[in-house]
């Protein structure tokens, strides 16, 4: 009854020994592959990742961003700018091949997961990882750069998209449909196009050169950031002083072209006259001119190559002004040198509506009718033609008081020079284009005196949280002097969790003799429980190896392979990306390269289960083999 005790607990030992050897053989197979720092790396060598990431995942990636709406780049394009620019996926692939080949990329990557895997696995308490990546970067911007010019890219760029954005944005602040002598149509110029003539200065300056020299010091300035060789992050896309200037002539030449009597007269001689001319004049002899004889006069007088100076001098400093050359302009208009003319003009009115109102007047019909017109000649129009006083010496003797009245009473009002500020064209911008004109103003004032800048202040704004922000800055140091991770600090990059995953692999790797300890220690125990002779005491502990090894071999083994594609082809039709994928192609290749490498690594950590088991099961059978031919080898060995 005893040994049926003893029996029934081997096999309940027995349950538990296969439990430990399975537990110990994972354990081994898992210190021998997974928990080994060149694993991984040895495995995407081995599944020619790099060469799969620098061709294929380029490619797919590329071709998606090809694919995408025009809306996704955040600015008003009107289609997708890289469709736009005229390359292909296929040719931005091959510059970023040839700036970065798989073999570079493994030899530059591969010690870095190499460094974190032996940290992440306990192996190590401190290690640098260091990607030194700034040459490929380098030669990166400079593959693109060549590829860029040598298509013809940036020109179709700034036609097709940067020219038709500019444009509208012109149209959106400076409406097409002002008055002919608002400074909104002036400075829109003739041209109905798009933009106006507005759009003809940013052609000007916004040169296929230009827009190479912004772009390509932009990736130099990110490449210099990304590997810390500057401390901030400070891109300028702008105009320099050269351009600024030829942007300013463009403007100058715009308004030149404008009518000079819109541009001058209507907005700065006019203005300033109506506002010190009364409507109505009454000079001697009864005369009255209005405001309408004094402007006309001064339109006549000022019409000609005076006007034509004016308006090129306007032209001038409100095209600095406009470009951001000055922050402010006064343009000075010399009234004074036009004055003679406007009252030689004014003294003729006066003169015709003299003679209109002599021819009105009845000759005198008695003596003293005549004696008191004669003696009213000398300060007003008297009420009858004396007999003796022709017209003409009427009007001889009334004219030079009233060409006195006029320089005195007229002319004197309206001021001897008129200067035009820039508060006076914003008003006039205000006025004729509302709020949006003077935006726009402002806008391009910006754009050419300063340029559109980004810092990394305005990268941690744009970004989520400080965490990602920070995550970049970890990224700078991999790619610059090197990132520490030291086990005395908290883990790094915010992994929770990382401390206690290191602590439990250091010891299951450091430890492998325990669970082999015990599973030794529950085999002799199963065999001294069930055997009562060293025969079947062997054969307990050889049958129990034998078989338990086995299964676990063909568990690892024949099992594993004939399930395992069954499961990933699901979780590969699991992880596939969805019709609505903005990267479609990126995730499709992705998920099947993680897969193709996932499974690589676990089949050979199952395969190093099953072969071990399989030596194991070897070892059983050879302890079977033992006990079946136990008498001969008893004999054999001279005992009984």
């Amino acid at each position: 009854m005893l040994i049926w005790i003893r029996r029934g607990a081997a096999v309940l030992l027995a349950i538990v020994f296969l439990v430990v050897l399975a537990t110990t053989l994972v354990a081994v197979a898992t210190n021998a592959t997974i928990a080994r720092p060149g694993f991984v790396s040895d495995q995407l060598a081995e599944a020619d990742t790099y060469r799969f990431v620098v061709e294929d995942l380029t490619l797919a990636l590329l071709e998606d961003a090809w694919e995408l709406d025009a809306d996704e780049f955040g600015l008003e394009f009107e289609e997708n700018p890289l469709a736009a620019s005229g390359l292909t996926p296929d040719q931005v692939a091959g510059a970023v091949r040839r700036a970065i080949p798989p073999e570079d990329l493994e030899a530059l990557v591969a010690p870095a997961i190499e460094g974190a895997m032996a940290y992440v696995l306990g192996k190590e308490d401190e290690v640098t990882i260091r990607v030194d990546a700034a040459p490929h970067l380098d030669a990166l911007v400079r593959e693109l750069s060549a590829l860029f010019r040598e298509t013809g890219a940036y020109e179709r760029l700034l036609e097709r998209e940067l020219t038709p954005v500019f444009s509208e944005w012109v149209d959106d602040g400076l409406p097409a449909g002002g008055e002919d002598s608002g400074w909104v149509a002036i400075l829109r110029g003739a041209s109905g196009e798009e933009g106006g003539s507005l759009a003809r200065v940013f052609t000007s300056v916004a040169t296929p050169e230009w827009m190479a020299a912004q772009v390509e010091g932009a990736a130099n300035e990110v490449v210099d950031y990304a590997v810390a060789g500057s401390d901030a992050l400070a891109i300028r896309i702008g105009f320099g002083e050269d351009e600024a200037q030829r942007a300013a002539d463009e403007i100058a030449a715009v308004i030149m072209e404008a009518d000079p009597y819109d541009v001058a007269y209507a907005n700065v001689i006019e203005p300033a006259a109506r506002e010190n001319v009364d409507e109505v004049v009454t000079l001697p002899y009864g005369v009255v001119l209005t405001r309408a004889d004094v402007l006309d006069a001064l339109s006549d007088a000022v019409a000609g190559e005076w006007l034509d100076a004016q308006v090129a001098m306007l032209a001038g400093d409100v095209g600095a002004y406009v470009t951001g050359g000055a922050d402010a302009f006064a343009t000075t208009f010399d009234l004074a040198a036009v004055k003679p003319d406007a009252w030689h003009a004014l003294t003729a009115v006066a003169t015709a509506s003299l003679r209109d109102g002599i021819r009105l007047l009845p000759d005198c019909s008695t003596a003293t009718e005549n004696a008191a017109a004669r003696a009213a000649l000398e300060h007003e129009l008297p009420p009858c033609i004396p007999w003796d006083v022709p017209a003409n010496d009427i009007v001889a003797i009334a004219v030079p008081s009233i060409a006195t009245s006029i320089d005195e009473s007229v002319l004197a009002r309206v001021p001897d020079a008129v200067t035009y500020t820039e508060q006076d064209l914003r008003a006039a911008l205000e006025r004729d284009g509302g709020p949006d004109a003077l935006l726009a103003l402002d806008d391009i004032r910006e754009l050419f005196a300063m340029g559109w800048t980004y810092t990394d202040d305005d990268l941690r704004a744009d970004l989520s949280d400080d965490d990602a922000f920070d995550g970049i800055q970890d990224a700078r140091l991999v790619l610059s002097s090197g990132y520490v991770l030291d086990a005395s600090d908290e883990s790094p990059g915010g992994f929770e969790g990382l401390d206690e995953f290191r602590d439990v692999v250091g010891v299951g790797a450091g430890d492998l003799w325990v669970p082999a300890l015990i599973a030794a220690a529950v085999l002799l125990l199963v065999a001294f429980l069930g055997g009562r002779s060293w025969r079947g005491r062997l054969a307990w502990a050889a049958g129990l190896l034998l078989l338990s090894a086995a299964a676990i071999a063909a568990l690892f083994g024949p099992v594993y392979q004939s399930t395992s594609e069954a499961v990933f082809d699901g979780v590969r039709e699991e992880a596939a990306p969805g019709s609505d994928s903005q990267f479609p192609n990126t995730s499709e290749a992705l998920v099947d390269e993680l897969l193709e490498v996932s499974e690589s690594g676990i089949d050979a950590a199952s395969g190093n289960v099953a072969r071990n088991g399989l030596i194991l099961a070897i070892v059983g059978a050879v302890g079977v083999i033992a006990v079946v031919f136990w008498r001969r080898i008893a004999a054999g060995l001279g005992r009984d």
